[in-house]
């Protein structure tokens, strides 16, 4: 069949309509466009100038989707992932697109560097610490002494003392409130004893019998004295008051005692050995309670340290280019610098090197709990994906990161 070439004006923006007769010469038919531009075969037409709606079978699907960013959708189905398997305990498990971590467990995470995962947290971090809120099974059994709704402890009657269960081999801090006290009363004692020493801890005794060992630190709030192993050493410090907050630490080999937060005493004598932690009241004076214990041990800390994921199958078996990081995080302790303090890798192949991220804040989570977001980049392409974590600058008190979970996106 003959092609038809029928030639319109170049003027004008009416429609031009032509009926081609049956020939057998070849027609060209050139149309005007809106600015009345005259437009043949080799010519385009400005998408400015389209109107109407097109069909969708003429517009591929790839032509469109290339201009779709489903980042925003992605991460957001991560995150509620995320709080899916923090509410359910779960300990990971995989979506179509992605995988999500909570550390219910360490089934998934593998080469721990420095760092650990802390059970009682369900975190990861190079430095932490642990708290225990005392109760009757965190202290040695003795007659005498009343422990009452959740941590709150006092003593009935008779010269008596009592002893933390748990033993500190490294910096810890018993923290205590200090309840009806008065110069007049309170006949209290605490302290640390090492429990080395050759005398054994005294129940039946006020001072649980550390006035007897050689290496014991304790203050005793009625004559305002602190002594190391049963001999005073001042007597000049200002009486605790009601409801005074209390703290007996050790960082390192130093012995200090603070009342609401202000040192008030710190012992020249080192302890480098294994503490324990007691209370003692004189039976002649009236019960003295002694709320809200707890002591919290630092159990690591460490400047730096990584730990990675195992490596990830994709539910569709099929090699992935593309991968990027949801990241549930906290500032136990001061404040992490994404990128720095906290850096974030990840791979789809094992036999090639993990590819940093470029981590940038995204609000809060709930509970303190940050979010990270690191878009998804090109990697090398497999079906073994894994991410990695590592840190940086960390610092026991000052900066402390830990990390809740992590979606990873493909």
């Amino acid at each position: 069949m003959a092609k038809v070439k029928i030639t319109g004006h170049a003027s004008g923006t009416g429609i031009l309509t032509v009926t081609a007769p049956n020939t057998s010469s070849d027609r060209t038919i050139t149309l005007p466009d809106s600015t009345g531009t005259i437009l043949d075969e080799n010519s385009s037409l400005p998408a400015a100038n389209l109107t109407g709606t097109i069909a969708d079978a003429r517009i591929s699907a790839g032509s469109v989707t290339q201009h779709v960013d489903l980042s925003p959708v992605k991460n957001d189905i991560s995150l509620l992932a995320l709080q899916t398997a923090i509410n359910g305990n779960l300990s990971a498990y995989g979506l179509k697109n992605s995988w999500i971590e909570q550390f219910e467990n360490s089934t998934y995470i593998e080469n721990l560097t420095n760092v650990s995962r802390v059970t009682s947290g369900e975190f990861l971090a190079s430095v932490y610490s642990t708290t225990t809120t005392s109760a009757s099974s965190e202290w040695s059994s003795t007659t005498d002494i009343n422990f009452g709704t959740g941590d709150d402890m006092s003593y009935s009657s008779g010269d008596k003392s009592t002893r933390t269960n748990d033993s500190f081999a490294g910096d810890v801090t018993v923290t205590f409130t200090i309840g009806s006290a008065s110069a007049s009363n309170n006949q209290n004692w605490f302290g640390f004893y090492d429990i080395a020493d050759s005398q054994a801890f005294g129940e039946s005794d006020q001072y649980g019998d550390t006035n007897d060992m050689t290496d014991s630190w304790t203050f005793r709030p009625v004559t305002t004295t602190v002594l190391y192993g049963g001999t005073s050493l001042d007597t000049g410090i200002a009486h605790p008051a009601a409801g005074s907050v209390i703290k007996f630490k050790r960082v390192g080999t130093t012995v200090s005692v603070l009342d609401d937060d202000v040192t008030i005493y710190t012992w020249g004598d080192a302890a480098s050995g294994t503490l324990r932690f007691f209370m003692g009241r004189g039976g002649a004076y009236s019960a003295i309670d002694n709320t809200d214990i707890s002591w919290t041990v630092v159990g690591a800390d460490n400047a730096t340290g990584s730990f990675n994921s195992t490596d990830v199958v994709p539910q569709d078996a099929t090699n992935k280019s593309s991968v990027g990081l949801v990241v549930l995080y906290k500032d136990q302790a001061g404040t992490n610098t994404l990128n720095t303090d906290i850096v974030a890798k990840v791979r789809a192949n094992t036999g090639q090197a993990y590819q940093t991220l470029v981590l940038a804040g995204a609000g809060t989570y709930s509970d303190s709990l940050k979010i990270a977001i690191a878009p998804a980049i090109a990697v090398t392409a497999g079906q073994a994906l894994s991410y990695e974590i590592s840190f940086a600058n960390q610092a026991s008190s000052s900066k402390e990161a830990r990390i809740y979970g992590v979606a990873m996106t493909y």
